[in-house]
Protein backbone atom coordinates (compact mmCIF):
# COMPACT_ATOMS: atom_id res chain seq x y z
CA UNK A 1 0.00 0.00 0.00
CA UNK A 2 1.44 3.07 -0.80
CA UNK A 3 2.89 5.78 1.86
CA UNK A 4 1.68 9.37 1.68
CA UNK A 5 3.80 12.76 3.87
CA UNK A 6 1.78 14.82 4.73
CA UNK A 7 1.76 18.71 6.17
CA UNK A 8 -1.66 19.55 7.64
CA UNK A 9 -3.35 21.99 9.97
CA UNK A 10 -6.02 21.38 12.49
CA UNK A 11 -8.90 22.98 13.38
CA UNK A 12 -6.78 25.53 16.00
CA UNK A 13 -4.37 26.17 13.48
CA UNK A 14 -1.70 23.94 14.16
CA UNK A 15 0.69 22.89 12.17
CA UNK A 16 1.76 18.77 12.07
CA UNK A 17 3.72 16.96 9.46
CA UNK A 18 4.04 12.88 9.78
CA UNK A 19 3.33 9.86 6.90
CA UNK A 20 0.06 7.51 6.25
CA UNK A 21 -0.90 4.74 4.40
CA UNK A 22 -3.66 4.76 1.58
CA UNK A 23 -4.76 3.32 -1.65
CA UNK A 24 -5.15 6.51 -3.26
CA UNK A 25 -4.50 9.94 -2.69
CA UNK A 26 -8.52 10.65 -1.99
CA UNK A 27 -8.42 7.85 0.43
CA UNK A 28 -5.41 9.49 2.42
CA UNK A 29 -7.13 13.17 2.61
CA UNK A 30 -10.12 11.40 3.74
CA UNK A 31 -8.11 9.94 6.49
CA UNK A 32 -6.76 13.10 7.43
CA UNK A 33 -9.79 14.44 7.47
CA UNK A 34 -11.33 12.03 9.96
CA UNK A 35 -8.36 12.74 12.29
CA UNK A 36 -9.14 17.32 12.35
CA UNK A 37 -6.44 17.94 9.86
CA UNK A 38 -6.39 20.08 6.51
CA UNK A 39 -3.55 18.98 4.32
CA UNK A 40 -2.20 21.73 2.38
CA UNK A 41 0.83 19.45 0.85
CA UNK A 42 0.12 15.49 0.51
CA UNK A 43 3.05 13.48 -1.23
CA UNK A 44 2.82 10.05 -2.76
CA UNK A 45 5.93 7.71 -3.35
CA UNK A 46 5.26 4.59 -4.88
CA UNK A 47 8.32 2.66 -5.30
CA UNK A 48 10.38 4.23 -8.17
CA UNK A 49 8.43 6.16 -9.91
CA UNK A 50 7.14 9.41 -7.80
CA UNK A 51 3.67 11.08 -7.76
CA UNK A 52 3.33 14.31 -5.64
CA UNK A 53 0.17 15.68 -5.02
CA UNK A 54 -0.01 19.04 -3.28
CA UNK A 55 -3.28 20.22 -1.98
CA UNK A 56 -3.73 24.20 -1.06
CA UNK A 57 -6.47 26.47 0.01
CA UNK A 58 -5.82 29.86 -1.64
CA UNK A 59 -8.52 32.34 -1.95
CA UNK A 60 -12.25 31.51 -3.02
CA UNK A 61 -11.53 33.47 -5.81
CA UNK A 62 -9.80 30.90 -7.56
CA UNK A 63 -10.37 27.84 -9.03
CA UNK A 64 -6.94 26.64 -8.72
CA UNK A 65 -7.19 24.66 -5.00
CA UNK A 66 -5.84 20.57 -5.67
CA UNK A 67 -3.27 20.50 -7.93
CA UNK A 68 -1.69 16.77 -9.23
CA UNK A 69 2.15 17.12 -10.49
CA UNK A 70 3.05 13.80 -12.24
CA UNK A 71 6.22 13.47 -13.97
CA UNK A 72 7.08 17.32 -13.87
CA UNK A 73 3.80 18.32 -15.09
CA UNK A 74 0.84 20.47 -13.28
CA UNK A 75 -2.51 19.46 -14.12
CA UNK A 76 -5.57 21.01 -12.07
CA UNK A 77 -8.08 19.01 -10.90
CA UNK A 78 -10.57 22.66 -10.48
CA UNK A 79 -10.37 23.94 -13.92
CA UNK A 80 -13.73 25.10 -15.26
CA UNK A 81 -15.01 23.98 -11.74
CA UNK A 82 -17.62 27.15 -10.46
CA UNK A 83 -16.17 29.11 -8.24
CA UNK A 84 -16.22 32.71 -6.13
CA UNK A 85 -19.55 32.07 -6.39
CA UNK A 86 -21.35 34.99 -4.35
CA UNK A 87 -25.02 34.11 -2.35
CA UNK A 88 -26.57 36.27 -0.12
CA UNK A 89 -27.02 35.22 3.29
CA UNK A 90 -30.81 33.72 2.88
CA UNK A 91 -28.97 31.62 0.38
CA UNK A 92 -26.52 30.04 2.28
CA UNK A 93 -29.18 29.36 4.73
CA UNK A 94 -31.11 27.50 2.21
CA UNK A 95 -28.39 25.87 0.85
CA UNK A 96 -27.39 24.67 4.76
CA UNK A 97 -31.20 23.16 5.55
CA UNK A 98 -31.87 21.28 2.42
CA UNK A 99 -27.86 20.12 2.90
CA UNK A 100 -29.25 18.93 6.56
CA UNK A 101 -32.65 17.32 5.24
CA UNK A 102 -30.61 15.66 2.56
CA UNK A 103 -28.08 14.01 4.91
CA UNK A 104 -30.69 13.36 8.03
CA UNK A 105 -32.84 11.45 5.11
CA UNK A 106 -29.68 8.88 4.91
CA UNK A 107 -28.12 10.03 2.57
CA UNK A 108 -23.80 10.02 1.88
CA UNK A 109 -22.70 13.88 1.28
CA UNK A 110 -21.66 13.26 -2.07
CA UNK A 111 -24.90 11.81 -2.99
CA UNK A 112 -26.57 14.94 -1.30
CA UNK A 113 -24.66 17.22 -3.35
CA UNK A 114 -25.84 15.17 -6.30
CA UNK A 115 -29.79 15.59 -5.46
CA UNK A 116 -29.12 18.68 -5.23
CA UNK A 117 -27.18 19.40 -8.81
CA UNK A 118 -31.38 19.00 -10.24
CA UNK A 119 -32.08 22.55 -8.34
CA UNK A 120 -34.24 24.94 -10.69
CA UNK A 121 -31.87 28.33 -9.50
CA UNK A 122 -28.74 28.04 -12.01
CA UNK A 123 -26.45 29.68 -8.60
CA UNK A 124 -27.59 26.31 -6.69
CA UNK A 125 -26.79 23.66 -9.33
CA UNK A 126 -23.31 25.89 -10.08
CA UNK A 127 -22.81 25.62 -6.24
CA UNK A 128 -23.56 22.06 -5.85
CA UNK A 129 -21.91 20.68 -8.84
CA UNK A 130 -18.60 22.43 -8.00
CA UNK A 131 -18.50 21.14 -4.02
CA UNK A 132 -19.49 17.75 -5.48
CA UNK A 133 -16.64 17.34 -7.74
CA UNK A 134 -14.13 18.75 -5.24
CA UNK A 135 -15.56 16.24 -2.72
CA UNK A 136 -15.14 13.20 -4.76
CA UNK A 137 -11.74 14.50 -5.80
CA UNK A 138 -10.94 13.79 -1.70
CA UNK A 139 -11.02 17.68 -1.10
CA UNK A 140 -12.03 18.33 2.30
CA UNK A 141 -15.69 19.56 2.34
CA UNK A 142 -14.54 22.24 4.58
CA UNK A 143 -12.21 23.28 1.96
CA UNK A 144 -14.41 22.81 -0.93
CA UNK A 145 -16.55 25.57 0.48
CA UNK A 146 -13.92 27.73 1.08
CA UNK A 147 -12.93 27.31 -2.33
CA UNK A 148 -16.72 27.37 -4.51
CA UNK A 149 -17.94 30.62 -2.87
CA UNK A 150 -16.46 33.10 -0.19
CA UNK A 151 -20.12 33.59 0.97
CA UNK A 152 -19.92 30.66 3.51
CA UNK A 153 -17.25 32.56 5.61
CA UNK A 154 -14.30 31.35 7.86
CA UNK A 155 -17.02 30.56 10.74
CA UNK A 156 -18.90 28.22 9.02
CA UNK A 157 -16.10 26.37 7.34
CA UNK A 158 -14.30 25.90 10.83
CA UNK A 159 -17.31 24.41 11.92
CA UNK A 160 -17.67 21.87 8.91
CA UNK A 161 -14.34 21.14 9.31
CA UNK A 162 -15.07 20.32 13.50
CA UNK A 163 -17.92 18.26 11.87
CA UNK A 164 -15.88 16.14 9.30
CA UNK A 165 -13.54 15.37 12.33
CA UNK A 166 -15.57 14.40 14.34
CA UNK A 167 -18.25 12.65 12.47
CA UNK A 168 -21.31 14.86 13.21
CA UNK A 169 -21.63 17.11 10.35
CA UNK A 170 -25.32 16.41 10.55
CA UNK A 171 -25.71 17.94 13.47
CA UNK A 172 -23.15 20.74 13.34
CA UNK A 173 -24.71 21.95 10.19
CA UNK A 174 -28.37 21.97 12.26
CA UNK A 175 -26.76 24.15 14.67
CA UNK A 176 -25.22 25.81 12.14
CA UNK A 177 -28.44 26.72 10.53
CA UNK A 178 -30.61 27.72 13.88
CA UNK A 179 -27.10 30.13 14.37
CA UNK A 180 -27.72 31.68 10.83
CA UNK A 181 -31.33 32.49 11.55
CA UNK A 182 -30.54 33.83 14.49
CA UNK A 183 -28.07 36.18 13.36
CA UNK A 184 -30.30 36.99 10.12
CA UNK A 185 -33.33 37.53 13.03
CA UNK A 186 -30.88 40.35 14.96
CA UNK A 187 -30.05 41.57 11.64
CA UNK A 188 -33.77 41.93 10.52
CA UNK A 189 -34.74 43.48 14.19
CA UNK A 190 -31.78 46.50 13.30
CA UNK A 191 -33.08 47.14 9.58
CA UNK A 192 -36.97 46.91 10.69
CA UNK A 193 -36.04 49.80 13.47
CA UNK A 194 -34.69 52.01 11.42
CA UNK A 195 -37.45 51.57 8.19
CA UNK A 196 -40.26 54.13 9.94
CA UNK A 197 -37.40 56.65 10.90
CA UNK A 198 -36.03 56.71 7.31
CA UNK A 199 -39.06 56.86 5.62
CA UNK A 200 -40.43 60.02 7.61
CA UNK A 201 -36.81 61.51 6.81
CA UNK A 202 -36.91 60.84 3.00
CA UNK A 203 -40.47 62.58 2.97
CA UNK A 204 -39.65 65.26 4.42
CA UNK A 205 -36.94 65.70 2.71
CA UNK A 206 -38.56 65.65 -0.61
CA UNK A 207 -41.20 67.46 0.56
CA UNK A 208 -38.63 70.42 1.42
CA UNK A 209 -37.04 70.80 -1.98
CA UNK A 210 -40.33 70.33 -3.58
CA UNK A 211 -41.58 73.80 -1.59
CA UNK A 212 -38.05 75.44 -2.03
CA UNK A 213 -37.65 74.43 -5.98
CA UNK A 214 -40.97 75.07 -7.41
CA UNK A 215 -43.35 76.59 -4.92
CA UNK A 216 -41.50 78.83 -3.06
CA UNK A 217 -40.18 80.70 -6.61
CA UNK A 218 -44.11 80.67 -7.26
CA UNK A 219 -45.27 82.69 -4.51
CA UNK A 220 -42.20 84.76 -5.15
CA UNK A 221 -43.94 85.90 -8.69
CA UNK A 222 -47.15 86.72 -7.36
CA UNK A 223 -45.85 88.34 -4.83
CA UNK A 224 -43.66 90.52 -7.18
CA UNK A 225 -46.69 90.74 -9.46
CA UNK A 226 -48.83 92.04 -6.70
CA UNK A 227 -45.13 94.27 -5.81
CA UNK A 228 -46.01 92.72 -2.08
CA UNK A 229 -42.67 91.68 0.30
CA UNK A 230 -41.70 88.49 0.90
CA UNK A 231 -40.80 87.50 4.76
CA UNK A 232 -37.04 87.62 5.35
CA UNK A 233 -37.28 83.61 5.77
CA UNK A 234 -38.96 83.25 2.52
CA UNK A 235 -36.49 85.67 0.76
CA UNK A 236 -33.56 83.47 1.95
CA UNK A 237 -35.15 79.92 1.41
CA UNK A 238 -35.46 81.93 -2.59
CA UNK A 239 -31.62 82.14 -2.51
CA UNK A 240 -30.92 78.66 -1.55
CA UNK A 241 -33.29 77.77 -4.34
CA UNK A 242 -31.50 79.87 -6.53
CA UNK A 243 -28.22 78.24 -6.04
CA UNK A 244 -29.13 74.85 -5.90
CA UNK A 245 -30.35 75.30 -9.59
CA UNK A 246 -26.97 77.14 -10.46
CA UNK A 247 -25.02 75.31 -8.34
CA UNK A 248 -26.16 71.90 -8.16
CA UNK A 249 -23.48 70.26 -9.78
CA UNK A 250 -20.65 71.75 -7.48
CA UNK A 251 -22.69 70.77 -4.13
CA UNK A 252 -22.76 66.70 -5.80
CA UNK A 253 -19.29 67.12 -6.26
CA UNK A 254 -18.58 68.32 -2.86
CA UNK A 255 -20.44 65.50 -0.89
CA UNK A 256 -18.93 62.58 -3.47
CA UNK A 257 -15.22 64.62 -2.26
CA UNK A 258 -16.05 64.07 1.17
CA UNK A 259 -17.34 60.76 0.65
CA UNK A 260 -13.97 59.78 -0.66
CA UNK A 261 -11.90 61.99 1.99
CA UNK A 262 -13.87 60.19 4.83
CA UNK A 263 -13.07 56.58 3.22
CA UNK A 264 -8.90 57.87 2.22
CA UNK A 265 -8.97 58.79 6.60
CA UNK A 266 -10.68 56.23 8.03
CA UNK A 267 -8.38 53.58 5.56
CA UNK A 268 -6.00 54.39 8.88
CA UNK A 269 -6.52 51.71 11.73
CA UNK A 270 -6.08 54.57 14.55
CA UNK A 271 -8.45 56.96 12.94
CA UNK A 272 -11.44 53.79 12.26
CA UNK A 273 -11.05 52.38 15.69
CA UNK A 274 -11.41 55.69 17.27
CA UNK A 275 -14.75 56.25 15.03
CA UNK A 276 -15.82 53.21 16.17
CA UNK A 277 -15.48 53.90 19.81
CA UNK A 278 -17.06 57.46 19.32
CA UNK A 279 -20.42 55.32 17.58
CA UNK A 280 -20.33 53.31 20.88
CA UNK A 281 -20.52 56.18 23.27
CA UNK A 282 -23.39 58.35 21.06
CA UNK A 283 -26.92 58.22 22.55
CA UNK A 284 -29.31 55.63 22.05
CA UNK A 285 -27.37 54.30 18.65
CA UNK A 286 -24.24 53.60 21.07
CA UNK A 287 -25.84 51.06 23.65
CA UNK A 288 -28.17 48.99 20.61
CA UNK A 289 -24.90 48.65 18.99
CA UNK A 290 -22.84 47.58 21.83
CA UNK A 291 -25.80 45.28 23.12
CA UNK A 292 -26.19 43.93 19.66
CA UNK A 293 -22.56 43.03 19.81
CA UNK A 294 -22.61 40.85 22.98
CA UNK A 295 -25.33 39.32 21.65
CA UNK A 296 -23.67 38.18 17.91
CA UNK A 297 -20.48 37.39 20.63
CA UNK A 298 -22.36 35.26 23.11
CA UNK A 299 -24.28 33.35 20.20
CA UNK A 300 -21.46 33.16 17.85
CA UNK A 301 -18.33 31.93 20.79
CA UNK A 302 -21.27 29.49 22.28
CA UNK A 303 -21.76 28.58 18.96
CA UNK A 304 -18.15 27.67 18.13
CA UNK A 305 -17.70 25.73 21.67
CA UNK A 306 -20.45 23.35 21.06
CA UNK A 307 -19.10 22.45 17.68
CA UNK A 308 -16.07 21.33 19.64
CA UNK A 309 -13.41 24.20 18.57
CA UNK A 310 -11.01 24.99 20.96
CA UNK A 311 -11.48 28.13 22.90
CA UNK A 312 -8.26 30.06 21.73
CA UNK A 313 -9.31 29.19 17.85
CA UNK A 314 -13.23 30.00 19.10
CA UNK A 315 -12.29 33.58 19.79
CA UNK A 316 -9.54 34.45 17.02
CA UNK A 317 -12.95 33.22 14.73
CA UNK A 318 -14.91 35.59 16.76
CA UNK A 319 -12.33 38.23 16.72
CA UNK A 320 -12.48 37.93 12.91
CA UNK A 321 -16.17 38.22 12.10
CA UNK A 322 -16.37 41.84 14.63
CA UNK A 323 -16.98 44.41 12.31
CA UNK A 324 -16.05 47.18 14.85
CA UNK A 325 -12.78 47.74 14.68
CA UNK A 326 -12.58 48.89 18.20
CA UNK A 327 -14.22 45.87 19.89
CA UNK A 328 -12.03 43.93 17.64
CA UNK A 329 -8.55 45.07 18.96
CA UNK A 330 -9.96 45.15 22.31
CA UNK A 331 -11.23 40.81 21.89
CA UNK A 332 -7.47 40.70 20.65
CA UNK A 333 -6.40 41.14 23.80
CA UNK A 334 -8.92 39.27 25.24
CA UNK A 335 -7.55 36.37 23.03
CA UNK A 336 -3.71 36.82 24.01
CA UNK A 337 -4.34 36.82 27.72
CA UNK A 338 -6.31 33.45 27.84
CA UNK A 339 -3.44 32.25 25.13
CA UNK A 340 -1.04 32.84 27.67
CA UNK A 341 -3.35 31.20 30.44
CA UNK A 342 -6.03 33.72 31.85
CA UNK A 343 -9.43 33.21 32.60
CA UNK A 344 -11.87 34.36 29.87
CA UNK A 345 -14.12 36.60 32.18
CA UNK A 346 -10.51 38.32 33.59
CA UNK A 347 -9.28 39.06 30.56
CA UNK A 348 -12.76 40.20 29.13
CA UNK A 349 -13.20 42.46 32.27
CA UNK A 350 -9.41 43.93 32.02
CA UNK A 351 -10.33 44.47 28.55
CA UNK A 352 -13.29 46.55 29.23
CA UNK A 353 -14.98 44.74 25.39
CA UNK A 354 -18.20 44.11 27.33
CA UNK A 355 -20.72 45.27 30.38
CA UNK A 356 -20.09 43.34 33.63
CA UNK A 357 -23.26 40.87 33.11
CA UNK A 358 -21.95 39.95 30.19
CA UNK A 359 -18.47 39.04 32.18
CA UNK A 360 -20.84 37.40 34.96
CA UNK A 361 -22.67 35.15 32.76
CA UNK A 362 -19.29 34.04 31.49
CA UNK A 363 -17.52 33.79 34.88
CA UNK A 364 -20.90 31.67 35.29
CA UNK A 365 -19.90 29.46 32.48
CA UNK A 366 -16.05 28.98 34.10
CA UNK A 367 -17.36 28.10 37.14
CA UNK A 368 -19.75 25.48 36.43
CA UNK A 369 -17.77 24.29 33.25
CA UNK A 370 -20.57 24.58 31.23
CA UNK A 371 -19.08 27.41 29.31
CA UNK A 372 -21.06 26.58 25.71
CA UNK A 373 -24.37 26.61 27.41
CA UNK A 374 -24.25 29.22 29.19
CA UNK A 375 -22.67 31.59 26.53
CA UNK A 376 -25.83 30.48 24.50
CA UNK A 377 -28.48 30.82 27.24
CA UNK A 378 -26.49 34.43 28.21
CA UNK A 379 -27.48 35.10 24.01
CA UNK A 380 -30.79 34.40 24.75
CA UNK A 381 -31.13 36.52 27.88
CA UNK A 382 -29.47 39.51 25.93
CA UNK A 383 -31.20 39.09 22.87
CA UNK A 384 -34.95 39.72 24.03
CA UNK A 385 -33.22 42.70 26.14
CA UNK A 386 -31.93 43.71 22.64
CA UNK A 387 -35.23 43.63 21.28
CA UNK A 388 -36.54 45.72 24.66
CA UNK A 389 -33.82 48.16 23.96
CA UNK A 390 -34.64 48.83 20.04
CA UNK A 391 -38.11 49.20 20.83
CA UNK A 392 -37.66 51.61 23.57
CA UNK A 393 -35.05 53.53 21.20
CA UNK A 394 -37.48 53.33 18.11
CA UNK A 395 -40.16 55.01 20.23
CA UNK A 396 -37.88 57.49 21.22
CA UNK A 397 -36.55 58.29 17.91
CA UNK A 398 -40.21 58.43 16.05
CA UNK A 399 -41.26 61.33 17.83
CA UNK A 400 -38.10 63.09 18.08
CA UNK A 401 -38.49 63.43 13.77
CA UNK A 402 -41.87 63.29 13.74
CA UNK A 403 -41.78 67.11 15.55
CA UNK A 404 -39.09 68.22 13.70
CA UNK A 405 -41.16 67.39 10.27
CA UNK A 406 -44.35 69.04 11.80
CA UNK A 407 -42.08 71.94 13.17
CA UNK A 408 -41.19 72.04 9.25
CA UNK A 409 -43.93 71.30 7.44
CA UNK A 410 -45.50 74.17 9.88
CA UNK A 411 -43.28 76.46 9.12
CA UNK A 412 -43.90 75.91 5.22
CA UNK A 413 -47.46 76.23 5.78
CA UNK A 414 -47.10 79.53 7.82
CA UNK A 415 -44.91 81.29 5.01
CA UNK A 416 -47.58 80.26 2.26
CA UNK A 417 -50.33 81.30 4.33
CA UNK A 418 -48.25 84.69 5.39
CA UNK A 419 -47.60 85.24 1.66
CA UNK A 420 -51.61 84.63 0.58
CA UNK A 421 -52.49 87.01 2.81
CA UNK A 422 -49.86 89.33 2.22
CA UNK A 423 -51.11 89.07 -1.43
CA UNK A 424 -54.48 89.83 -0.51
CA UNK A 425 -53.80 92.40 1.22
CA UNK A 426 -51.55 94.26 -1.38
CA UNK A 427 -54.82 93.51 -3.59
CA UNK A 428 -57.44 95.05 -1.15
CA UNK A 429 -55.12 98.62 -0.99
CA UNK A 430 -55.17 99.12 -4.62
Amino acid sequence: MPEFYYEAISASGQRSTGTLEATNRGEAVRKLSRRGLQPFTLNASTGGGGETAVVSAPAASTGKSVEVKANGKAESKTVGLPTGLKLKRAQVIQFTEELCDLLHAGLQLEQALHAMENRSSELSRDLAVGLRARVRDGVPFSLALAQVSPSFGELYCNLVSAGEASGALESILQRQVRYLNQMEALRAKVISALIYPAFIVMSGVALAIVFITYLLPKLALLIKNTQGELPAIAQWLLGFSAFLKSWWWLLVMLMIGAAVTCHVLFQDRRRLGWWHRVQLNLPVYGPVLRSRFEVQFLETLGNLLVNGLPLNRALELVRRATINSYLRERLGLVETAVGDGGSLSRAMEKADVARPLVVDMVRVGEQTGEMAEALQKAATRFDAQLSKLIDRATALIQPVIVLVMAVAVGLMAWMMVNVVYGTLENIRSR
